[in-house]
């Protein structure tokens, strides 16, 4: 009977590790960044209804200088979903079906039958359904593609940093940034450090780090921090003809301001085109994160843009988007100040 006892209480201990790091049991996803395996059957797939997922995942991605898709699709009948797919990095499932449903529903899980995987279900009794659920519902869907592959990407940055650069950014700054280890060039000045591959790769990467003192919430308006970005580029980034410099493309696509949070705090987010002036025919997407560093009275902007001519770019700037999301700055906790490097 003792030995029963302890075969149960081994058993337990046993079942709720495994409840808790399940996860590291779990295979390693397959697929590339930003493709979406659709499960789906035949019919409803070439139907308007999957014509309609279709639009929604393969929307032009804005703040790009060509057209390029959210996501890169792909697609099986579920009786041909089989453990070949099943660790898929993405995954949507699709079925309509008045026998079966009676309303629309949209649900999302994560990790089950690989680490990191992402999970969307769709179903609807008809057509119609469909098309109001994807209305209300799609730019979720979107949202929670899109931050699966950012944390993917967090936490494959955290696996290989440049850790010379993050400690020159912390010594210079007092912030916290995990930078990618192919990111090696930079140019050092006062309150602002550029960052970069270098021109001898297929899409040139850079980072753009500046700081100056904050004074009011005015300053973090679209139009002041548009104004900022061109004044410290025009200083601080030539092109490569002289006398160029980096400025924000107006004509042919408007920057998009958004107000997010990062960290529970406040970020004042833009992304948009960027292009040279002044001689040099350059350009590209870039995003921008701004926000206060209460600690010492500033504000604080971290940009990503990249240089691919003849390539495509929304692989590129997803990845170094990613960077912006592992920036910490200081914060106060009972009166004492905590950096971010602690």
């Amino acid at each position: 009977m003792k030995h029963i006892h302890y075969f149960i209480i081994a058993l337990s201990a046993i079942f709720l590790f495994s409840c808790k790091d399940s996860d590291k049991f779990l295979q390693s996803i397959t697929g590339s960044p930003y493709e979406v395996l659709v499960v789906v059957e035949k019919n409803t797939w070439n139907s308007p209804s999957g014509e309609a997922v279709k639009n929604l995942l393969q929307a032009d991605m804005p703040s790009l200088p060509q057209k390029e898709p959210y996501f890169s699709l792909s697609n099986c009948a579920p009786e041909k979903f089989s453990s070949l797919y099943k660790p898929t990095r993405n995954i949507l499932f699709l079925e309509i079906d008045a026998k079966k449903y009676t309303k629309g529903s949209v649900s999302f899980s994560a990790n089950k039958w690989a680490r990191t995987q992402a999970l969307v279900r769709i179903t609807a009794p008809d057509e119609t359904t469909l098309n109001e659920l994807l209305e209300q519902k799609g730019e979720e869907i979107i949202n929670f593609l899109v931050k699966a592959e950012l944390d993917r990407q967090k936490l494959h940055l955290t696996k290989h940093p440049n850790k010379k650069i993050m400690a020159m950014i912390q010594e210079q700054f007092g912030i916290s940034i995990t930078v990618p280890h192919f990111i090696n060039q930079y140019k050092q000045g006062e309150n602002m450090l550029w960052l970069s591959t270098g021109s001898n790769v297929e899409a040139r990467q850079d980072i753009f780090i500046y700081t100056y003192p904050y004074t009011s919430t005015s300053m973090l308006t679209a139009e002041t921090l548009l104004q900022k970005r061109d004044s410290v580029n025009k200083h601080f980034i030539p092109g490569h003809v002289k006398g160029s410099y980096v400025s924000t493309e107006y004509k042919y696509d408007s920057p998009i301001f958004k107000e997010i949070w990062v960290e529970d705090k406040y970020c004042a987010q833009l992304s948009g085109l960027w292009k040279t002036k002044g001689g040099s025919s350059m350009g590209g997407p870039f995003i921008s994160h701004t926000r206060i560093d209460q600690v010492k009275q500033r504000v604080v902007t971290v940009e990503v843009f990249v240089y691919a001519p003849g390539n495509n770019k929304r692989n590129y700037i997803r990845q170094l988007e990613a960077v912006l999301y592992t920036v910490k700055l200081p914060v106060v906790l009972d009166d004492m100040v905590v950096t971010a490097e602690k």
